[in-house]
């Protein structure tokens, strides 16, 4: 008998369905009549892709909209609803709930190609039908990862409006043969680790710059279809630098969002989610370099490269979404998703990676070759230097990162880096070195030949004060590895020469200065980066005596955390530290840690409140909470609390400890606190607690004091109702303390007082774990100056291109 669904939303469900056909309908549409209106060079073929292109365009934003709406109405008969969002979630984290998953994350990907989409219509011009037509191809196949649907029994995409009750891992589950079902299920909630700010800006950052790669992509694939090599690089240009600086944007928000909120110890890990990202950034900017190069001759000379970086940048992009989105990186990455398409993303690579070659190759012998060789002492040529280490750096990233995917390819056993921090700067340190050198000395070569004498006397100063800076931190720091010494000058020695080449050379002229500008902030983000993270301090060292490791843990866990139990204060690195207590707000605990300065009692001190998430189906997650100084941050957070803080079930159960008698104003110790009986009373809120006009009632008031000055008033009373005597407990839950007043002696006004202990009551305190980042400033200034250069690159591009 089949079974009549009560109170489901299925309207939504149905618009958002009919939009995703439409959306990849129109795409391939879009694409055929593009690919004929360049064929046949009609303008009606072309009036008809744009047309397609725009119902496709509405289609995807009514599926972005459809789907926004389910989530915020809370349907949960929805599967995707359920798995990524519940009705507990905080109203600023419904965006986070719709990119959080498989289907809104590509939905993500693809909103913004419509945006880029859209503007390359109105802004092509005679590129627009081979463009386009490449262009659209992709949305097909993107909008192909939203239908799941099967043919041939195989599943394409996944559909963001699958029912939670045909999702085939949940159809047979009982709950389903209610007809009203939906009042009985609630939704798992979003990921502990994303229920910060920072996943409300950085995937769309970090998705549009993936989009942006796409535009050079299409205009290398026009230009090898049109046999048009060098007309492509005046309107790619300014789409490359403009791609260069938003995900450049979005990784350095991944850097951010790993140091703020997540308890990597750090801004970057080398995570392979990281590098992921971080990869295609690496080729974007090698690829825009050698734009650049050969848009400034007549007659191209790098051209084959050129292609084939600019090709593979975007190829990258769907590398990345495989290594992330497939599950092979399950075991080697925190956050990687596990319930991605293999076989689809693997089918999307490959198509693009044959016929991107294919056509290069095909083409390769038309390319113009140079006339004659590149001159050692020119800019062009460093310049070409300078793309092929940075390519060289991304690879050994990438080939590291992929150990996995060989393993599964070959059938090798290769073992992922012990310490991938270690490994890869191992490499990456020399890598960054070239490059910071090569950013330093080539604003100061001209393009074709430089005299060496102008050359090197335009880069003695900035190299003198680069190297004096160098010894002096070098010295002031004790640092005593060659290696970083080496990047501590070339660091300086960027930032120094293109702020000298800036004012000296540009005079200062902010619209030629894009280059310079950012070159001067990779520099700092160079030197902050060495001095953060290589001069940092961990300073929670434990000094309890008490052995905080885990059972069979190896390791330094005594050497970089502190045991801290209520109210006590110890001593660590410049501070004094005391854990004041927590509380608990929604979902997060927060735990009060204050500090003062050790040197002046006089400083004013401060607290911080690092917290953990409260989720039950995902576990509870650790965020940090971070003091920052004009020269140093200091990183905290919480790496073990009492698990009775979460217990939501417990149960007193209180056993007699002692018995004192006391008299008003006697005190009592029975650690760690001290009992003052501070008053005795016949007033007490007789309604409240229920007595009788002719109960006797008489209350003990008595000060728990904890030893730090926090005072806790417990009043225990002892009643007599007609002849019988009954006792009124005095309890504190957060003390772990019952009192009882079970005597009073008529003759000399004493009072007998039980005090009873919590015996599942342990003693509060918290693991923690705080770090000295020295210097991090420079590093997120350099950050914020590299992407105003970038910025000021576009904008002198742009209007190049029109003044032109």
């Amino acid at each position: 008998m089949e079974i009549t669904y009560l109170n489901e939303h299925l309207v939504p469900g149905q618009i958002g369905n009919i939009f995703v056909a439409t959306a990849f309908v129109c795409a391939l549409f879009a694409g055929l009549s593009y690919f004929l209106a360049e064929k046949r060079g009609e303008q009606s073929w072309r009036s008809m892709g744009r047309w397609f292109f725009r119902i496709h365009s509405i289609s995807i934003l009514g599926i972005t909209a459809s789907l926004f709406y389910i989530i915020f109405n809370h349907y949960f008969e929805y599967n995707y609803a359920y798995q990524h969002s519940s009705t507990d979630l905080p109203l600023r984290y419904i965006f986070s709930c719709f990119w959080e998953g498989q289907e809104g994350s590509f939905l993500l990907w693809t909103f913004w190609h419509v945006v880029l989409g859209n503007i390359l219509i109105h802004t092509s011009g005679k590129w627009e039908n081979s463009v386009m037509a490449v262009f659209a191809s992709v949305q097909v196949l993107l909008g192909s990862m939203l239908l799941g649907v099967y043919v041939l029994g195989l599943k394409i995409g996944s559909n963001p409006f699958l029912l939670l009750r045909q999702n085939p891992d949940m159809m047979n589950i009982p709950i389903f043969q209610n007809p009203t079902y939906t009042d009985l299920i609630e939704g798992t909630g979003l990921n502990p680790l994303l229920q910060n700010y920072w996943m409300t800006i950085h995937p769309p950052t970090l998705f549009l710059g993936f989009a942006s790669t796409l535009i050079p992509f299409c205009f290398a694939i026009a230009s090898l279809w049109k046999r048009s090599y060098h007309d492509w690089l005046k309107p790619t240009l300014p789409w490359a630098y403009f791609g260069i600086m938003i995900l450049g944007t979005g990784v350095l928000m991944g850097g951010a969002w790993a140091y703020e909120a997540l308890s990597f110890g750090g801004f970057w890990a080398w995570d392979p989610v990281e590098n992921a990202s971080l990869v295609p950034w690496m080729f974007f900017v090698a690829a825009g370099h050698l734009m650049l190069i050969n848009q400034k001759k007549d007659r191209p000379t790098s051209l084959l490269t050129t292609y084939a970086i600019t090709i593979l940048t975007f190829l990258l992009v769907l590398y990345s979404t495989y290594l992330t989105r497939s599950g092979i990186l399950g075991d080697t990455s925190v956050h990687s998703f596990a319930d991605g398409m293999p076989g689809q993303l693997i089918f999307f690579m490959a198509l693009y990676v044959i016929f991107s070659a294919g056509i290069l190759i095909f083409r390769s012998r038309e390319l113009p070759s140079a006339a004659e060789e590149e001159v050692l002492m020119s800019r062009e040529f460093w310049m070409f230097i300078g793309a092929l280490v940075m390519v060289i750096a991304a690879f050994q990233i990438t080939f590291t990162t992929s150990i996995p995917v060989i393993n599964a390819i070959f059938g090798t056993n290769m073992a992922p880096p012990v310490d991938a921090v270690a490994h890869f700067n191992s490499w990456q340190i020399p890598f960054a070195i070239i490059i910071a050198l090569l950013m330093a000395l080539s604003q100061f070569l001209k393009y074709r030949k430089t005299d060496f004498k102008d050359f090197i006397r335009k880069i003695a100063l900035s190299s003198s004060i680069a190297l004096i800076l160098a010894v002096l931190i070098a010295y002031s720091f004790q640092i005593a590895n060659g290696i970083l010494i080496f990047m501590l000058f070339a660091s300086l020695l960027t930032a120094i020469a293109n702020l000298d080449y800036f004012t000296r050379i540009l005079k200062g002229k902010i619209k030629n200065g894009g280059a310079s500008i950012a070159h001067i902030g990779f520099g700092l983000v160079l030197l902050g980066s060495l001095l953060s993270a290589g001069l940092q301090e961990t300073i929670s060292v434990n000094t309890s005596g008490i052995d905080i490791r885990m059972k069979g843990e190896e390791g330094n866990a005594n050497l970089e955390n502190i045991l801290l139990y209520k109210n006590d204060t110890l001593s660590m690195g410049d501070f004094r530290v005391t854990y004041a207590g927590k509380k608990k707000e929604g979902i997060n605990m927060f735990y009060e840690v204050n500090y003062s300065q050790k040197e002046s009692a006089e400083k004013e001190g401060f607290s911080l409140f690092p917290r953990i998430q409260l989720n039950k189906m995902m576990g509870n997650v650790p965020e940090p909470d971070t003091r920052h100084f004009w020269n140093r941050d200091l990183f905290t957070y919480v790496s073990y609390v009492n698990q009775q803080d979460f217990d939501e079930e417990y149960n007193a159960d209180y056993q007699v400890a002692d018995t004192f008698v006391l008299s008003k104003g006697d005190s009592e110790v029975f650690a760690p606190y001290l009992m003052t009986l501070r008053t005795v009373s016949t007033e007490v809120d007789r309604d409240s607690l229920k007595l009788t006009g002719s109960d006797i009632a008489i209350k003990a008031v008595c000060a728990m004091d904890d030893m730090h000055g926090k005072i806790t008033v417990l009043e225990p009373i002892l009643v007599i109702r007609d002849n019988r005597i009954f006792y009124i407990h005095g309890e504190s839950a957060a003390l772990g303390v019952r009192l009882s007043l079970v005597n009073v002696n008529p003759e000399d006004g004493s009072m007998t007082i039980i005090y009873e202990k919590d015996q599942n009551k342990k003693e509060d305190f918290i693991i923690m774990k705080a770090v000295i980042f020295p210097y991090i400033n420079v590093l997120w200034i350099g950050c914020l100056i590299m992407i105003l250069g970038i910025a000021l690159s576009i904008y002198n591009r742009i209007s190049r291109n029109r003044s032109k």
